[in-house]
């Protein structure tokens, strides 16, 4: 098929992509000067916006295919009953609801936002990095401890967290953060995310002018004293599955959205 459109929200964002944005029941927008993918179209005309009732069977079917959501393995090559790699068994219905050792992956009637969501379309940061290298480096925990210890704007930040985000392969890979993301105007910083002072990451967090144009608050990329609920440490430490995906893979393809309209429907196993 011609390349005719890139899909919904997939351009390959050196950055925190779309943080916060939510799948909903209405028809995409499409970039300026773009159209939606045919098939991403047909699944929100003819699925999506008709409710039609998506079956575990058709889900069992994605988690049991290469390729489903992007070029990779199927789900439960890894995530199986006998090898449920970080606890996750994708092969059940069951065992989709469980969740795994960093609990649920569903919540039901809930498709936006949530772990299965994030884990099949959020990239690791820095954009490019192996899924193979640590999450649990010197430089990650010094993170982590920083948010789970309130966000104190000290000499700890300023001397151990904030040159983090200005050093070339600080949490792996060849790049900085402030490379993709120095100021809360974009361009020429990704989601108007200032990594570069304890105000951009803690106050303005990500889209505050876009968001306030809207009426709206910045999205918050921390939160105090709870990492595992904090974007910027997520996207440091989780891998977009599936497994080695390209950073610049299409990042909605009409599958997500049938998954995630199962999510909305209940998540039912019958």
């Amino acid at each position: 098929m011609a390349n005719t459109a890139k899909r919904l929200g997939f351009a390959a964002l050196a950055g925190f992509a779309v943080l916060g944005m939510a799948i909903t029941s209405s028809t995409p927008a499409a970039a300026e000067g773009e159209e939606l993918d045919q098939h991403v179209q047909a699944v929100f005309d003819n699925v999506i916006k008709a409710d039609i009732p998506i079956s575990y069977e058709r889900v069992a079917t994605l988690m049991r295919a290469d390729n489903a959501f992007g070029e990779g393995a199927a789900c439960v090559v890894c995530h199986n009953s006998a090898k449920a790699y970080n606890g996750l068994d994708l092969s059940s219905c069951e065992g989709i609801l469980k969740g795994g050792v960093t609990g649920a992956f569903v919540t039901p009637g809930k498709g936006s936002g949530g772990t299965m969501r994030r884990s099949l379309r959020d990239n690791r940061m820095p954009l490019g990095i192996s899924p193979a290298y640590p999450s649990n480096t010197k430089n990650h925990l010094v993170v982590y401890d920083w948010i789970k210890g309130g966000l104190k704007n000290d000499d700890n930040f300023n001397k151990n967290v904030l040159p983090l985000f200005a050093a070339a392969g600080a949490f792996g890979g060849d790049t900085k953060c402030t490379d993709c993301h120095m100021s809360n105007q974009e361009p020429p910083s990704f989601h108007e995310m200032d990594l570069t002072s304890w105000s951009g990451i803690v106050e303005k967090g990500a889209d505050s002018v876009a968001k306030a144009a809207e009426g709206l608050p910045p999205v918050m990329i921390v939160k105090a004293g709870k990492p595992e609920n904090s974007k910027l440490w997520l996207r440091l430490t989780e891998n977009r599955m599936p497994a080695g995906i390209a950073s610049d893979a299409d990042r909605d393809p009409y599958n997500l959205h049938i998954l995630m309209k199962w999510v909305d429907q209940g998540a039912k196993c019958n």
